[in-house]
């Protein structure tokens, strides 16, 4: 939680990506969903997801909110999309 808001962060290496834990099709949690190769599978539709852009693989105009994220050493801060 980040200011009272759930969220969903996703590393490879020294990228990191931060998105709502919200899948933008229905509003449900994403985050027990599948991953693999990257990408995120919504455990309620099965809309995939794409975790460095946030895109969906599926329906291309649904797409995750994301947040601004930079890492400060080992710290990740993360500015919250109104």
């Amino acid at each position: 939680m980040v200011a009272g808001r759930a969220v969903l962060l996703s590393r490879v290496k020294r990228l990191v990506s931060g998105f709502d834990n919200l899948c933008p099709h229905f509003g449900f949690e994403i985050a027990s969903g599948k991953v693999e190769n990257g990408r995120i599978a919504c455990p309620h539709h099965g809309f995939i997801f794409d975790l460095m852009s946030g895109a969906c693989l599926t329906v291309p105009d649904v797409r995750l909110t994301s947040h601004a994220i930079r890492l400060i050493g080992d710290r990740v801060e993360i500015s919250l999309r109104s």
